[in-house]
């Protein structure tokens, strides 16, 4: 069997809005407002955590269940040390139970810590999860699936010898027709490459000015259209910019101004992107060859 998933970027953007919602609705949390678990079956427990096999909660996996602190933490780094020894010594009585009654052959067990971690809910709870060899998945630990995905689809920052390659891709997917015209440069700028399944798949650039970048050079890899490529190049492009302190980010896109609005990008006049970035390389070449007052540009607001 060949177990595939579809990895496009949407799903952290869902566990960020998931994570949120419970942060706003504290009193609708389904862990921290269940801290004794009456609507599931609490197997064991003690004074600061209760150990829950709620079906609800097994995403299909038999036996598996969560240990979770009565008093709201939104992460195991939040845990006391109390809570930590009162977890621990909980898993070993868990540990006790399955063997008793259902005798796995293995465990997996850990935490997932904030959205890009895979939490959703803003309350720690430890999944232990019981697995047997029987089963199609059994030798696939946590980091199994996590390395197969990061084998297909990975991103990475561009250094000088990836020039060429960036420069290759801007004339393959019609960005550029004229090598000659091409400003791709590392200097007081950023790129990024994905590759998928081992071949570059597209790259995206940043070029920095005071207090925000322009955002460049966005382009997919024919053939590789639809497979999440580009969203993950703009999410990591954007979080670089936001790590840098940017209040802005801008670009210049005529044919694909819908996608950087689903982002948040709003259209703004040309020469505010030549006012507030005037010496990165592609306002200098828009200034230089007439292009740029005919293009249209996107502000994405970071100072909130």
């Amino acid at each position: 069997m060949d177990v595939t998933a579809r990895l496009d970027g949407t799903l952290l953007e869902q566990r960020e809005q998931e994570w949120q919602h419970w942060l706003a609705h504290p009193d609708e949390n389904p862990l921290s407002t269940r801290a004794d678990f009456t609507d599931g079956e609490v197997l064991l427990e003690n004074d600061l955590c209760v150990y829950t096999q709620d079906a609800r909660y097994s995403d299909g996996l038999p036996y598996a269940g969560l240990i979770v602190t009565r008093t709201p933490r939104q992460t195991v780094f939040d845990l006391t040390p109390e809570e930590v020894l009162a977890t621990h010594r909980l898993l070993a009585e868990v540990r006790e139970h399955l063997q008793a009654t259902v005798q796995p052959d293995g465990y997996t067990i850990g935490w997932n810590v904030c959205p890009a971690g895979g939490a959703h809910i803003p309350h720690v709870h430890l999944h232990v999860i019981p697995r047997w060899n029987h089963e199609l998945a059994a030798g696939a630990g946590l980091r199994h699936f996590l390395k197969l995905a990061a084998r297909q689809l990975s991103i990475r920052a561009a250094d000088a010898p990836d020039l060429p390659t960036i420069h290759r891709l801007i004339l393959d997917t019609g960005l550029s027709h004229d090598p000659a015209l091409i400003t791709a440069t590392l200097e007081a700028s950023r790129y990024w490459l994905a590759e998928l399944d081992g071949q570059v798949a597209g790259c995206i650039g940043l070029e920095h000015g005071e207090g925000a970048s322009l955002l460049r050079s966005a382009c997919v890899a024919s053939g590789r259209q639809g497979q999440g490529v580009g969203a993950r190049l703009a999410r990591v492009a954007l979080a670089a910019a936001r790590k840098r302190g940017d209040r802005a980010v801008y670009l210049f896109s005529s044919h694909a101004g819908g996608y950087w609005q689903r982002l948040g990008f709003v259209a703004v006049p040309p020469q505010e992107v030549a006012d507030r970035l005037p010496t990165a390389p592609q306002v200098r070449s828009g200034e230089c060859r007439g292009w740029l007052h005919t293009e249209q540009a996107w502000k994405l607001d970071l100072s909130g």
